[in-house]
């Protein structure tokens, strides 16, 4: 590990180099520092830097570049799954024929949800990412393949990929297709997978979208189960005008031959108590209103005060045994954002969670980000 962390940082130091020297080779990056405290007398809370990335691109031409992103999460790299994680995120090549059509090839973000595509910690409220998007879809979502991107006058865009599709062994009642992420670590093609998005941005600050992602789930099983397949189709719109901001997203999944899937699972995992829904389904609004823009519209500092809703389930609708009622999830976050400049936030809210069962809480967060 330690062997891997020297070739990264000498990976950087080249590329930060090579873009004092190179006007076509760019370096970016963003982070973010989480404070995460349960409400409950006695609670210890937790301080975490979540996520620390540098990105870079290189022009080779004017229709030929690449684009890369590597990710360390939670600071520490020492082997053992409650310890950190060094990822390439993105790394990609894009070749760009025409405005309307670039072929794009390598490691790429899948283009589902408002979250997922873009993260950054400024472009959103709240400490964490909205729940729904964590969890039905499952940001960060990201895998190998090859695609398309392009836009059109009158503000209509596009992706759309083939990718290496999800791995069964990782469903989960509780979380859905998360833990289901091949995450481009050695993927298999037993599964294939199918995923793209189309937005529309009708006037400035207002866009709206539909997004999916289907994947064969039964590459790599033999009986009843290999005919089984997921499929996701979600809806955003994002609405921004003045000192008002809003946005919201409904996300649906299903998978076929849920039954056979779960036998076979159970199998496998030698687990009895594996319990994969056939529907999981999530929605939220968010609003936030800028009180330091309306006090002085000159600034570029901002103030958010937001309020999210949140609902999802991951237990929808089951087949052959009874839904978890801790898996009917509904949350609301309270909270601030402030934005000395742009690409810096300070972040704080509170979160009622609550479930359809006994595990309901409240949490404060806390957090620092910025981008660049």
């Amino acid at each position: 590990m330690k062997r891997l962390l020297a070739c990264a940082g000498v990976v950087l130091l080249c590329q930060v180099l090579s873009s004092a020297v190179a006007g076509d080779t760019n370096l970016g990056g963003y982070g973010e520092l989480h404070f995460n405290k349960p409400l409950e007398k006695g609670s210890e809370g937790q301080l975490d830097f979540h996520r620390f990335v540098l990105f870079t691109s290189h022009q080779f031409a004017d229709w030929v570049w690449m684009y890369s992103e590597l990710e360390i999460e939670h600071t520490y790299l020492e082997g053992g799954e409650s310890t950190g994680e060094l990822a390439l995120e993105q790394a990609y090549i894009q070749l760009q024929y025409a405005k309307a059509f670039s072929l794009r090839a390598g490691i790429m973000l899948v283009p589902v949800g408002i979250v997922n595509p873009l993260h950054e910690p400024p472009v959103f409220n709240g400490v964490e990412r909205p729940n729904v998007e964590r969890t039905i879809i499952p940001s960060t979502w990201r895998e190998s393949g090859i695609g398309a991107v392009g836009s059109f006058a009158g503000g209509l865009k596009y992706e759309g990929y083939v990718m290496a599709g999800l791995d069964p062994l990782g469903l989960s009642g509780a979380n859905g297709i998360r833990g289901a992420r091949q995450k481009a670590f050695e993927s298999s093609t037993a599964n294939w997978a199918l995923t793209g998005r189309l937005d529309y941005m009708p006037f400035l600050g207002g866009s709206a979208g539909i997004s999916g992602f289907y994947s064969t789930l039964g590459g790599s099983i033999d009986g009843p189960a290999s005919d089984s397949r997921f499929w996701m189709l979600s809806a955003h719109a994002l609405y921004s005008r003045g000192n008002l901001t809003a946005r919201g997203l409904v996300a649906y999944s299903e998978i076929s031959d849920i039954g056979a899937l779960n036998d076979y699972l159970r199998f496998e995992l030698a687990d009895p108590d594996v319990q994969v829904g056939e529907i999981q389904l999530g929605m939220y609004a968010e609003m936030a209103y800028d009180f330091l823009g309306l006090l002085d519209p000159e600034s570029e500092q901002r103030l958010f005060v937001f309020a999210r809703l949140e609902r999802y389930d991951t237990h929808a609708a089951t087949s052959g045994f009874a839904a978890n009622p801790d898996y009917d999830r509904r949350e609301t976050t309270l909270g601030l954002t402030y934005l000395p400049v742009p690409q810096v936030c300070l972040k704080m809210d509170v979160q009622l969670l609550r479930t359809g069962g006994d595990n309901s809480r409240e949490q404060l967060n806390l957090g620092v980000g910025y981008n660049f």
